[in-house]
């Protein structure tokens, strides 16, 4: 509710409009926003604008500030290796990413907060990666102010962090090149080039690597010792449909967990996964060698903070999952 009062009894109130000042040529702008708490020294300055009078909110008994309510939200929403902002800022606070990790986001509770009312809390997208410093969520409420019943329900649904980041750690990696032609040396492999960098970026290191011909169960056993050394298997070639195609048969025959064949992104469609013993195998098509983003740097962070992929969070990847498009074609 608004309310006239006098400058000198406004100390402590909150300004329902901006205060400008025009000063000739020299200056004109706000020099108090809407939302603003009066102080002592605030009360001359606005006299000094022809402000013996102005409209102040009172907040009833069942009501919340804005900033008042951005503290207590943003207490609420922030998880685990995340920091906020130090103060309100235009009723808002920023949550940042405190380490260089994989943002992870309770989406059902993000959306049951949003659908309270007065609360708002945009967010980076769940598993994002992110380095310290990172922009990760802005709350806020809507109004200058808002129902105390709002806020408190909001932060029911909140409560204990709704939004954190899990960070990376080093991590080896074992590497098996399959293919007769490599083998045999007629060409050379090209993968190591190519994936090494992407898994140094994310602090992930190739201990070891293997080349192999397109022998199953030499593919199969190699995995399984991988399997025990390393905290990620990659192996490259033999996952399309061609008859002699056999790496991904030996994923499979080494009794991984959650084997999943192909998935709806590209470029990357034959991608292969799965888990022995909480290690992440995965067997990486030809596409990684021709564009900067495959299937394979979408699950790979996810890879390595210890995470084990879905067949339903496959098939739910397809929307996004055309990742390097121009003019409708991928390139």
């Amino acid at each position: 509710m608004a309310k006239m009062i006098k400058v000198e009894d406004a100390v402590g109130e909150i300004l329902l409009h901006d205060i400008t000042k025009v000063d000739g040529d020299k200056f004109k702008g706000r020099i108090f926003k809407k939302g603003h708490i009066i102080r002592e020294e605030d009360v001359e300055t606005l006299k000094s604008v022809g402000k013996d009078h102005i409209y102040v909110f009172e907040i009833g008994s069942d009501e919340i500030h804005e900033n008042d309510a951005a503290i207590i939200l943003s207490n609420a929403l922030a998880g685990s290796n995340t920091y906020l902002s130090k103060e309100p800022k235009e009723g808002k606070i920023t949550i940042f990413s405190d380490s260089f990790g994989v943002c992870k986001i309770d989406v059902d509770k993000l959306n049951e907060f949003n659908s309270v009312g007065e609360p708002s809390c945009p967010t980076i997208y769940n598993n994002t990666v992110v380095k310290k410093g990172d922009k990760l969520a802005a709350v806020r409420i809507i109004s200058l102010v808002a129902p105390k019943e709002d806020v408190e329900k909001a932060r029911q649904i909140a409560e204990g962090g709704i939004i954190k980041v899990v960070p990376f750690t080093p991590k080896k990696a074992g590497l098996i090149i399959t293919g007769n032609e490599v083998y045999k040396g007629r060409i050379k492999d090209k993968f190591e080039e190519k994936l090494r960098p992407k898994l140094k970026e994310l602090l992930c290191e190739i201990e070891e690597k293997v080349i192999l011909p397109d022998e199953q169960d030499k593919i199969k056993d190699k995995i399984l010792e991988f399997s025990k050394k390393y905290d990620l298997v990659i192996l490259t070639g033999g996952t399309s449909v061609d008859p002699d195609d056999v790496t991904y048969k030996a994923v499979k025959d080494a009794g991984v967990e959650g084997f999943i064949r192909g998935n709806p992104i590209q470029p990357g469609n034959m991608l292969t996964m799965g888990w022995i013993n909480d290690t992440p195998i995965a067997a990486v098509p030809a596409a990684a060698l021709f564009f900067k983003r495959t299937a394979f740097d979408i699950w790979l962070p996810r890879f390595l903070i210890g995470e084990k992929i879905s067949k339903e969070e496959v098939i739910k990847r397809a929307h996004g999952g055309l990742l390097e498009a121009v003019n409708g074609e991928i390139q």
